[in-house]
């Protein structure tokens, strides 16, 4: 098993089993001399995405406190790989029966591959993995310009779809609801729906929107490593993720050409630029804003199970920062190719 690593020029490798001693990752292509500081710039976002932290999500309870253990310092990166670990604390591995199955989960497929399997939780499989990524995303915002805004939120959740969002939209405005839907009306019948969940052993699905911003012209390449496709594979290697769309794929299937290209043709600076592109015309980024919508299955979890357990009657609260992560280390390594001109 050597698929453990993402990216091409800044990589990122995950280590670690739900219920091992830690969860870990490993930054390799990141530039000597960038500040860091790990209470600023890696911990904020590992508890967003931390378990715990509101009444609809698991209530095993994680600090998630990373340790710096390479690569990084006198609060300056060294060019070299950096290392950093989250110790799982709070693990309840009898919960556990190694001869019970989940249907949805990698369970029986990873015994199918592998013939041996880590049943405590999942192993790599958990959705704990993510702590990893969401580590490798906070160092990959280092290397973005200041001006580049990448920001996640709940569009959908079950039939709970968010209608009313802010145009512009910041990270604080998205954590204000436990949910992460910015539509308060909206997030207000999903709290109370993945509450019913819980006490029903039921779980639900939904969509992570992601938001762009501030990002120049010319980022990505016209034919295999297309902004689109990396930003695909990204989202799509995360466990729950069943499809990604770019802006509304749905509804751009089924527009007709004169309605949906609406951009101006001709000559002129902003001719051929497209509105209704979200963000990347030929696999490449037009300036303008990128947006993703990444579909999410239900949790594996339910029924007797999820009753007795700790599990997320949704993960997708939990996953925005997952997403953000995984969009940050895609354009990070998109803005390192610039600029090494390759």
């Amino acid at each position: 098993m050597n698929a453990n690593t993402f990216g091409r020029l800044l990589t990122l490798t995950t280590f670690g089993e739900s219920h091992g001693p830690a969860m870990g990752a490993v930054i390799d292509g990141f530039p000597a001399g960038i500040s860091v500081d790990l209470d600023r710039d890696i911990q904020p976002h590992l508890n967003r995405r931390r378990p715990g932290q509101s009444k609809i999500t698991t209530s095993r309870s994680e600090a998630d406190k990373a340790e710096i253990l390479s690569g990084v310092f006198d609060g300056k990166s060294l060019g070299s790989p950096i290392c950093v670990v989250v110790r799982n604390t709070n693990a309840r591995s009898k919960d556990y029966d190694p001869n019970y199955y989940r249907a949805g989960h990698a369970d029986r497929v990873w015994e199918e591959k592998f013939g041996h399997r880590d049943y405590r939780g999942g192993g790599r499989a958990s959705g704990r993995e993510t702590v990893s990524r969401v580590i490798g995303g906070s160092f990959a915002r280092l290397l973005l310009p200041e001006e580049v805004s990448v920001v996640g939120f709940t569009r959908q959740i079950g039939t709970n779809i968010a209608e009313d969002i802010p145009e512009a939209l910041s990270i604080d405005d998205v954590d204000a609801h436990a949910s992460r839907c910015p539509d308060p009306e909206v997030a207000a019948r999903i709290t109370e729906d993945l509450e019913t969940c819980k006490e029903e052993g039921d779980s639900r699905g939904g969509i992570i929107e992601i938001r762009i911003d501030g990002l120049p012209a010319g980022l990505g390449d016209p034919v295999f490593w297309k902004m689109k496709n990396s930003m695909a594979d990204a989202f799509m290697s995360v466990g729950a993720v069943v499809g990604v769309g770019l802006g509304d794929a749905p509804a751009a299937a089924r527009a007709a050409g004169q309605q949906f290209h609406t951009g101006i043709a001709g000559s002129g600076p902003d001719a051929g630029i497209s509105p209704a592109a979200n963000g990347i015309q030929g696999g490449i980024s037009n300036g303008e804003r990128i947006v993703f919508r990444v579909y999410f299955k239900p949790a594996s979890t339910v029924g007797s199970m999820a009753k007795k357990g700790r599990h997320d009657p949704c993960i997708v609260p939990r996953a925005v920062p997952v997403i953000e992560a995984m969009a940050a280390l895609t354009l990070a390594d998109h803005f390192l190719a610039r600029r090494l001109n390759v």
